[in-house]
């Protein structure tokens, strides 16, 4: 038989040839034979077998393809990446509202234990359950991981909340040997006059010092209307505060920071008695990690990352399929 140049083309090459380089190919990639036994069973040089399998690729008897487990979405976080210029997704596997927090959480730890270098400064959100699963589900380190660790927004809610938020930084600080700082006051005050008064406390300046220092952000993404747990922990907005948001189009938060579906910053009152990194600032550090599911979350993630207030995005499958569809507001159902 001839052998096949390589100017030849499938529909040049003969039937004979081709035979020869499917069965090569086949006995190759299907049956798993070394090139050595081939070239023994068929009589050929281990040159041509070799010659062969190349030939067989070029003509596209043989094609390379990537076959993605079962509850892997690389496709589906590159169509977001595209849509959004996101600068990465991750995206969970979605198999039940029980299971979402710790499969977010693990997905983000995982993130980040892969990711985060040791000269990075990361800002913390306090109040998010999933974060809260995030850290728990890292593991600890023997050497120096990360910089700082920075709180972002003082305690919301219950005084209870508020210790479980100085748990969180103070866990992520050990879990990468990294200086934590806090925001030893709470997220939302009574009024201006005590917002001013916590700003000159020695530890609440320097924290908000510390916040010009943030190339990285880890946050939860909160709902507007609130959470009942939220709300049930010791939600500290007035109905009047709440109406006003509602009118204006709020459909989610960061940092109690409000943003509408477009992703728009919204200044609400609310600001002059609120302890928390800015919006402006907030925008702009380098690298902002969101980490949020659940359709009930749907439209105020996809304000977050219409407004860039986050550039990496952590979510389930159910929610991912529908960022890629025409927005319809649903958090509000």
């Amino acid at each position: 038989m001839t052998p096949l140049s390589d100017q030849q083309s499938l529909s040049t090459a003969s039937p004979d040839q081709l035979r020869l380089l499917t069965k090569i190919a086949v006995l190759y990639h299907e049956e798993g034979l070394p090139q050595a036994e081939i070239s023994d069973r068929l009589n050929l040089s281990q040159a041509r077998v070799s010659r062969c399998l190349r030939v067989a690729a070029e003509l596209g008897i043989v094609r390379t393809s990537v076959v993605q487990p079962p509850g892997i979405y690389v496709g589906l976080e590159k169509a977001l990446e595209e849509k959004y210029g996101l600068q990465e997704v991750v995206v969970a596997d979605m198999v039940d509202d029980a299971t979402l927090g710790m499969r977010l959480g693990s997905c983000a730890a995982t993130y980040l234990e892969t990711t985060i270098e040791v000269n990075d400064v990361v800002g913390i959100s306090s109040w998010s359950t999933t974060l809260l699963q995030t850290v728990e589900a890292m593991r600890s380190r023997p050497r120096k991981v990360l910089s700082e660790v920075i709180q972002m927004i003082g305690g919301v809610g219950s005084p209870q909340a508020q210790i479980q938020a100085t748990r969180l930084v103070s866990h992520f600080a050990e879990l990468t040997s990294a200086k934590p700082f806090y925001m030893p006051a709470p997220g939302l005050v009574a009024n201006r006059e005590i917002r001013e008064a916590f700003l000159d406390e020695p530890g609440v300046a320097s924290t908000i010092e510390a916040w010009t220092r943030l190339n990285t952000s880890v946050v939860g993404i909160g709902t507007f209307p609130a959470s009942p747990l939220w709300k049930a922990s010791g939600n500290a907005l007035t109905e009047k505060e709440e109406r006003a948001l509602s009118e204006s189009g709020a459909v989610g938060e960061i940092c109690l920071r409000y943003f509408d579906i477009d992703g728009a910053p919204m200044h609400p009152e609310i600001e002059e008695r609120m302890i928390s990194i800015d919006s402006a600032s907030m925008l702009n550090i380098p690298r902002r990690i969101g980490v949020a599911g659940g359709l009930r979350k749907l439209d105020a993630i996809r304000g977050a990352i219409n407004g860039g207030w986050v550039n990496v995005l952590i979510t389930d499958s159910e929610v991912a399929r529908q960022l890629l569809e025409p927005p319809q507001l649903t958090s509000r159902r």
